[in-house]
């Protein structure tokens, strides 16, 4: 069997556990799309925060804590100049990017990094099943006002509304805030699926069926 890393076998357990290494995830994908990845470090303190507040999402959503900790992720400071107030990338799997305002509040850390966990996962889904045709060049403004998004950035969107949707309710923070939150989060949900069927003929059978069920949660 030929494996992307360029070697041909049968994967071991440990074959499999090396290539989750971020390092490794990133220079595997570089070599179909090679993106330099930013450099620094966060703060101990800030690492800190981020460690606490993994630890503390799992505790409010229990089914979430075993994707917590299973796929290893690495926490860099966002660059200068960087208008995000956290961001991922396809090119670098199992790396999230955090602001300075990230760390603001425990509640808009739990957010921003519930919010790039989502995308993290769903980029490695991706790499085992497509969610979108090869060369699909549909394009889309999604409700945020943000451009050129394809069909799969798409589901992407959706896919963490609702998990958002799911966290705020259960975070420490007064009712104004959390109704508010929320408030926004739905009206986002919604302009997400309200573009959905635009992007259906680029969807694989993966892609349709991860619509499908975005369309089944509550709203």
């Amino acid at each position: 069997m030929a494996r992307r890393d360029g070697t041909r076998s049968s994967p071991a357990p440990q074959d499999l556990t090396a290539v989750l290494a971020p390092a490794e995830a990133v220079r595997i994908r570089a070599l179909d799309l090679p993106k330099a990845l930013p450099g620094g470090a966060l703060t101990a303190d800030q690492a800190q925060q981020v460690h606490q507040t993994v630890r503390l999402v799992g505790r409010l959503v229990p089914p979430w804590a075993p994707l917590l900790s299973a796929l290893p992720l690495v926490y860099l400071p966002m660059p200068a100049g960087w208008a995000s107030i956290s961001a991922s990338c396809f090119a670098w799997p199992q790396h999230i990017l955090l602001a300075t305002d990230a760390f603001d509040s425990r509640a808009i850390l739990a957010e921003q990094v519930l919010h790039e966990t989502f995308h993290q996962w769903l980029y490695l889904c991706e790499e085992l099943a497509a969610l979108q045709h090869p060369g699909c060049a549909h394009r889309i403004t999604l409700p945020s006002g943000t451009g050129g998004r394809s069909p799969a950035e798409l589901l992407g969107a959706a896919h963490v509304a609702c998990g958002l949707a799911r966290l705020w309710p259960l975070l420490d923070v007064p009712m104004p805030v959390r109704d508010q939150r929320l408030v926004l989060l739905s009206a986002y949900r919604s302009g997400c699926l309200a573009l959905l069927e635009t992007a259906r003929p680029c969807l694989t059978q993966h892609g349709h069926a991860l619509a499908d069920r975005i369309l089944e949660v509550p709203a």
